[in-house]
């Protein structure tokens, strides 16, 4: 199990270790020298244990350097999906059955068409609404524009009348003669009897 020391050469001249440590003459004094390094070595690695906050930093910062790469491969794959999947066929064919197939794919552009399909109908019905709507619209600005007009010449009609009667009014009529009336006539009455 362990090279002995007449067959091994040492590797560096200088070398001092303890003997124990390669050979164990008795199972017993292995197992105790074992117990007493780790004894050491938790009271060695008790005093150059970091901090907690000092782990938890390390923990966070861990998790989110995993995070960001997860991120970073779920962006790459959404950018070069079809790329990395031919790449992959072709470089390890092995991995192949990873890939979804092309079934799925056309699958999904049947979904997708039809679904187009509809919002195609719907954006016609639309247009169609706004056409309807643009002829009302023009069918009520052409009464708008014919109701101006007859607004327009009743306002000059009305201009028209103001001009006369304020030119009547500034110059009177030349005043008529005044006849007397006739006298009336008396008829007597007669008494009845």
């Amino acid at each position: 199990m362990y090279p002995s020391s007449a067959s091994s050469a040492r590797l560096v001249p200088d070398d001092q270790s303890d003997e124990r440590a390669f050979f164990a003459r008795d199972l017993d004094e292995e197992r105790d020298l074992s117990k007493q390094t780790v004894k050491r070595g938790r009271r060695h690695d008790a005093m150059r244990r970091p901090s907690i906050g000092t782990r938890i930093l390390k923990s966070l910062a861990r998790f989110f350097a995993a995070v960001l790469i997860g991120i970073g491969l779920t962006l790459a794959w959404q950018s070069y999906g079809e790329q990395a999947k031919q790449f992959t066929t072709t470089l390890v064919p092995s991995l192949a059955w990873l890939v979804p197939a092309e079934n799925a794919k056309a699958a999904s552009e049947v979904t997708t068409s039809s679904d187009l399909m509809q919002q195609m109908k719907l954006i016609a019905v639309d247009v169609a609404i706004v056409r309807r709507n643009l002829g009302l619209l023009a069918a009520g600005q052409e009464q708008f524009a014919a109701k101006q007009d007859q607004m327009t010449r009743n306002i000059t009609s009305l201009q028209e009348v103001e001009q006369e009667t304020r030119a009547q009014a500034l110059n009177p009529p030349a005043p008529r003669a005044i006849r007397p009336s006739p006298p009336a006539r008396i008829v007597p009455q007669v008494p009845s009897r």
